[in-house]
């Protein structure tokens, strides 16, 4: 199936700058994603619901790509190395809309004010990985997840620090991955990096060294894929 979202011949997402080189359009991207970040900070101090992940996303990506805060319509996958070459299972495009009201659902019937913590932290990590399994977008999905489990942390008392998950995206994009193999899933990796974020220790160097593997996988290894359509 030919992807209509790429340049015919390429792997480059067609943008509004008409930009064909996939470094400059990645370095843009930055760019116009920071930019987007500090508005979205500014302007929502609060996002409760699952379908905020399309405010997010409009406002990180409007700059960049005609379908920002629109969902994809194809099929993707992604050979992930900590996967062996594999992909994570992601929603097709035509069931996106319903997984997403079905883990609203699912966080409108959590008794949150019952939990500790720990309990919460827990949840909350689930909760992230499903929605990042929908995968939502054709791009941008880990980023709008990562503001996404920023709000909802902040809703229950907790503050997030962007940074520090900044500072081991490998490892946090990869504990993603290994949350989302439904029943082969692995929430211990990604729940261990956000208690991590959100205490007000600051881990010694030689404790952040964890996050330089994953389940024996050396992260200096890794090297971002594209998606690809189905």
């Amino acid at each position: 199936m030919s992807d209509p979202y790429v340049y015919e011949g390429t792997n480059v997402l067609i943008n509004l700058q008409g930009i064909k080189e996939q470094t400059k359009l990645d370095q843009f991207e930055t760019t116009m994603v920071n930019l987007g970040i500090i508005r979205l900070l500014k302007d929502f101090p609060e996002l409760n619901e699952v379908k905020d992940i399309f405010l997010i996303h409009k406002i990180l990506f409007e700059n960049v790509y005609e379908w920002a805060g629109k969902s994809r319509t194809i099929n993707v996958y992604k050979h992930e190395s900590i996967l062996s070459g594999l992909s994570v299972e992601y929603s097709a495009y035509n069931k996106i809309s319903n997984n997403l009201k079905k883990i609203q659902k699912r966080i409108n019937n959590i008794k949150w004010d019952k939990l500790s913590k720990n309990e919460i932290v827990s949840q909350i990590t689930k909760i992230a990985a499903s929605i990042w399994q929908v995968h939502t977008f054709r791009e941008g999905n880990t980023r709008v997840v990562t503001l996404y489990i920023y709000y909802l942390l902040k809703k229950h008392g907790f503050k997030l620090n962007r940074d520090f998950i900044g500072k081991h995206a490998k490892y946090f994009r990869n504990a993603l991955v290994l949350a989302s193999i439904c029943e082969y899933s692995e929430y211990e990796h990604l729940e261990e990096i956000l208690k991590d974020s959100i205490s007000y220790k600051v881990l010694k160097q030689d404790k952040q060294k964890k996050y330089e593997t994953i389940r024996g996988y050396n992260l200096e290894k890794y090297k971002y894929n594209y998606h690809t359509t189905k």
